[in-house]
């Protein structure tokens, strides 16, 4: 492998695998997980007004719609509260601020208690499907309009955005896996790129702390941010989140992407002490919301419109056809990603040397039954780049590249 080679890596979900970030699916166990038994050494994680509005109405949603539990009481509770709080000053009626939250609080132990119960166990990416389908139909889902539903997404959206922060934040930056990557990726600076379909914002971290400059792929036009990162230097790979980012929030009045700092992102939709702040337009708001997170959420109608995404895909689609050398790291191409499989197929030489690197479980030898071994990540290579050079690793990519640098050194 020269230095010279021109290599693009393909990060997947079980790049983050090493890091312990939640899968999409487990966001759902994210929210039923029950507080430590050991109350005396149970530090709650502070959760805002706004952050338990989010909670409430998705598991309410979540109850009514993939349960069987009757959660009108509930509800009403809810709509109630929420009228409430509404009004600041204090009237016959009206609770404290913090009696509100104490409320809410406790509706929410109660709903968290309702899905641990119902051994929910609902796919995101069915849910977030119908949701994209009654936008595009504009038809009612069950006796919700698409309004609604657009809210709710927005919420299960933000408690995305909470969770993997709070992961991102919680990680150490110095694992092996991680490091031999970053140590390997940095003797190949600036004829690298990295394609990833995650959300979080591991990759950006590591960069900062290797202090490796790179460039995320957007058009000037259409962002502003704050950071560390330092974009379009002589020496800059490129990092094309093809997905979208947890820390890239799209501003409903200017259009502009505000990209946050990694380890204020998970706070910066939940915060009750300040509003929500464009730093492109300026506009402000208390209440109402600003910010739309860019994230592209687990679905089979994925939506690729607009500027963002578009200046990403031709980026990545323009890395892909210059690459001597990709390097898939836990991406299983999984058939609901036919968007980005079709453009790795039409993107990547024939002459272009693939690895794929993978973990035990993916590995065909382990089984004998040959249906088994056709649902493995092995055989959809295999047929998507048949005329290529393709070697697998099922080691984990700590030992893969912990072998590379070795043969570099």
């Amino acid at each position: 492998m020269s230095k010279n080679e021109r290599i693009v890596f393909v990060l997947g979900a079980g790049f983050s695998a090493p890091a312990n970030l939640p899968i999409q699916d487990r966001i759902l166990q994210e929210m039923i997980r029950k507080p430590a038994e050991d109350i005396l050494s149970y530090i709650p994680e502070p959760e805002s007004t706004k952050f338990l509005k989010s909670y409430i109405s998705v598991g309410i949603f979540l109850l009514q719609n993939y349960t069987a539990f009757d959660c009108i009481e509930y509800k009403d509770r809810f709509e109630e509260l929420l009228l409430k709080c509404k009004y600041t000053k204090l009237e016959p009626g009206i609770l404290s601020e913090d009696d509100k939250k104490n409320e809410l609080l406790i509706l929410r132990e109660k709903i968290r208690e309702c899905l641990e119960k119902s051994n929910i166990s609902v796919s995101l990416e069915d849910v977030f499907t119908s949701f994209d389908k009654t936008y595009q139909s504009r038809e009612f889902f069950h006796k919700y309009s698409s309004q609604y539903i657009d809210e709710i997404k927005e919420s299960i959206t933000r408690l995305f955005v909470y969770y993997f922060s709070k992961y991102c934040k919680n990680h150490t930056y110095d694992k092996g896996d991680y490091l031999e990557f970053f140590n390997f990726l940095k003797k190949h600076v600036p004829n690298a790129a990295i394609i990833s379909t995650n959300w979080d914002v591991l990759t950006e971290t590591y960069l900062e702390k290797y202090k490796i400059n790179y460039d995320l792929s957007l058009n000037d036009e259409y962002f502003v941010q704050d950071g560390s990162y330092k974009p379009k230097s002589q020496k800059t790979i490129r990092v094309i989140k093809i997905h979208g980012s947890i820390n890239w929030f799209r501003c409903l009045n200017c259009g502009k992407i505000n990209i946050v700092s990694s380890n204020d992102c998970g706070n910066h939709l939940f915060d009750d002490e300040s509003p929500e702040i464009c730093k492109s337009c300026g506009e402000i708001r208390d209440t109402e919301i600003l910010f739309q997170s860019q994230i592209i959420t687990p679905t089979m109608m994925k939506s690729l419109n607009g500027q963002l995404y578009a200046n990403l895909w031709s980026s990545a689609r323009d890395a892909l056809q210059n690459a001597d050398h990709v390097i898939f790291v836990g991406y299983s191409l999984p058939i609901a990603d036919f968007d980005f499989r079709y453009m790795l197929h039409q993107s990547i030489s024939n002459n272009a040397k693939i690895d794929v690197i993978l973990y035990h479980d993916d590995d065909p030898s382990q089984t004998d039954k040959l249906k088994l071994k056709d649902l493995l990540p092995e055989k959809r290579y295999h047929n998507l780049f048949a005329k290529n050079k393709i070697e697998f690793c099922y080691d984990g990519f700590g030992s893969y590249f912990m072998n590379k640098n070795i043969l570099l050194s």
